[in-house]
């Protein structure tokens, strides 16, 4: 088993360790595992008889390893951006079902159905939309939709995040942040956030910085819940059975600023929420 990392600490390694434990808690000592900064993978002889790529940059370098064989092993990439993946993903490989995903990022449906349930009197969910997130733009309304919710979309060309925020915050009742570095960033949160507060208008972000830095609310899977979710995925494959498709984090996180939701008037139960979204998930 090589499992291939694009950085060798951080949540890499603790998306890592995390896939490592699932599998030995079916498989113990069953499992030859060399884990490695993918650079370190040179050569694909002895082959192994399966991939994991930990992050984008091992995806793509695992993919290229392996371009030439006509029987790949199976690759799995965690902790990649759903928009990522798809872009660099061998269209080949994922229709013969041997490369599949867990996605660092949550589901629209997930996104827009906490929305739903912790703002139940918001109608317009606005967003901010780069040339990196162009991508979610259909499923977030089609998710929205479904939902009772309008999006409400403005485009950001180069150096214009600034009018198409005051352009979008008076249509809307609630922000959603989506993960497009573009525009949602260390130099730009700062301002969105504030911009979105002076408006009374909450927004909703994709990691736990977001609320420590004056969202209201953040969605947002651990490494280690990204990680335990492809151990699940890899432990069924390897008793026979097919690897399942591309998919979001089974597990996640509900955060809430109490501060910012008080001064919103908002009583909100992280838990609460948590528990109404898992309820949601089940089939």
């Amino acid at each position: 088993m090589w499992v291939a990392l694009s950085d060798t600490g951080g949540p890499h390694a603790e998306a890592a360790e995390a896939l490592r434990a699932e599998v030995e808690q079916v498989l113990p000592g069953r499992v030859d595992w060399r884990i490695a900064h993918w650079s370190q993978f040179g050569s694909a002889t002895p082959e192994p008889q399966w991939v994991v790529a930990v992050g984008t940059a091992a995806q793509r370098g695992m993919q290229d390893l392996f371009a030439r064989d006509a029987t790949p092993p199976p690759l799995l990439a965690i902790l990649v951006p759903r928009l990522a993946f798809e872009r660099i993903a061998d269209p080949a490989r994922l229709r013969t079902g041997s490369l599949s995903a867990v996605f660092l990022d949550q589901s629209p449906a997930r996104h827009l159905e906490l929305i739903r349930l912790a703002l139940p009197d918001a109608r317009n969910v606005g967003i901010l939309v780069g040339g990196e997130s162009k991508g979610h733009t259909q499923a977030l309304e089609k998710a929205a939709k479904e939902r009772g919710l309008q999006l409400v979309a403005s485009a950001v060309a180069a150096g214009g995040l600034y009018p198409a925020l005051q352009s979008l915050l008076p249509d809307v009742d609630v922000l959603l942040a989506l993960p497009d570095p573009v525009v949602f960033n260390s130099q730009t949160a700062a301002n969105i956030l504030t911009a979105a507060y002076r408006r009374q208008v909450p927004l909703t972000g994709f990691s736990p910085a977001y609320v420590k830095a004056g969202a209201l609310l953040a969605l947002y899977s651990t490494p280690a819940q990204v990680g335990t979710r492809g151990g699940e995925l890899l432990r069924q494959a390897m008793t026979g059975r097919p690897l399942l498709p591309p998919q979001s984090p089974r597990e996640f996180v509900v955060a809430v600023n109490q501060n910012v939701a008080r001064s919103l008037g908002l009583a909100l139960d992280e838990s609460q929420l948590g528990e109404q979204l898992r309820q949601k998930d089940r089939p």
